[in-house]
C-alpha cells in the first residue's frame, strides 16, 4: 500500500520556462530505458516474492523510491512548461529539424522502436513490463544494469542544460541511481555466494 505526501522529497524550481527541455525530460520518463520501466522492475519483483524478508523489503523500498523520482521529474516538466513563450518553440522548430518533425506530427519513437511499423502493446518506449525471471540474483543484476542506463540518460540530460536548478535535481537523481546500482550489484553478489555450489555436477 502507498501513502502519498503532498510535499516532494526533493524540490527545485527551474530558472525559466523551457518547452524544448521539458520534451527532453519527458523522454527519460517514458523512453526505452525509462524511469517508469525501472520502477516497474522493482515493483513486480517485490510483488512476485510471496515470502516476507529483507530482499522483498529492499525491492519495495527501491520501487517506492523510484516512484518518487518519477513525481519529481514530472513536476519539473510541468514547471518548465508553465508560461513557456511560444517564440521559444518557434525558434526550436527553425533550428532543429527533429523538433520540427515532432511538432509536425512525426512519431520518432515509432520510427526508432518499430521501424515505422504498428505500435505493439508492449512497446518499450511506452512502458516496459516488469522484469521477473524467478532468479533473484539475476533480477538484481538486471536492476543494476537498469540503474546504469538511468545514469547514462540522466547524465546526458545534465549536459544538455545550463539551468543550475535543473542540474541540481538531476545530480540528486544521479547520486540516487549510482547508490542503487551499487546496492543491486552487492545483493546479486551476496545471493550468488549463498547459492548451493554446482561443482562436480554434470
Amino acid at each position: 500500500m502507498f501513502n502519498h505526501r503532498q510535499d516532494l522529497q526533493f524540490t527545485t524550481v527551474p530558472e525559466h520556462p523551457d518547452a524544448v527541455y521539458a520534451r527532453r525530460l519527458e523522454d527519460v520518463i517514458g523512453s526505452q530505458y525509462d524511469e517508469i520501466g525501472v520502477a516497474m522492475h522493482y515493483m513486480f519483483q517485490s510483488w512476485d516474492m510471496h515470502v516476507p524478508g529483507r530482499y522483498r523489503d529492499l525491492l519495495f523500498g527501491l520501487g517506492t523510491e523510484q516512484v518518487a523520482s518519477l513525481e519529481m521529474l514530472a513536476t519539473m516538466i510541468a514547471q518548465l512548461l508553465e508560461h513557456a513563450p511560444v517564440d521559444v518553440l518557434d525558434a526550436a522548430v527553425r533550428l532543429d529539424p527533429t523538433v520540427a518533425a515532432v511538432i509536425a506530427g512525426t512519431d520518432l519513437e515509432q520510427a526508432i522502436a518499430t521501424g515505422a511499423g504498428a505500435h505493439a502493446a508492449a512497446n518499450p518506449w511506452k512502458g516496459a513490463a516488469g522484469n521477473v525471471s524467478g532468479n533473484l540474483a539475476a533480477d538484481f543484476r538486471t536492476n543494476a544494469a537498469a540503474e546504469l542506463n538511468r545514469r547514462t540518460q540522466l547524465s546526458r540530460l545534465y549536459r544538455l542544460t545550463d539551468d543550475a536548478d535543473i542540474r541540481y535535481l538531476l545530480s540528486f537523481l544521479l547520486a540516487r541511481a549510482a547508490a542503487n546500482q551499487r546496492l543491486c550489484r552487492s545483493v546479486s553478489a551476496e545471493l550468488a555466494e549463498e547459492a548451493p555450489s554446482q561443482r562436480g555436477r554434470t
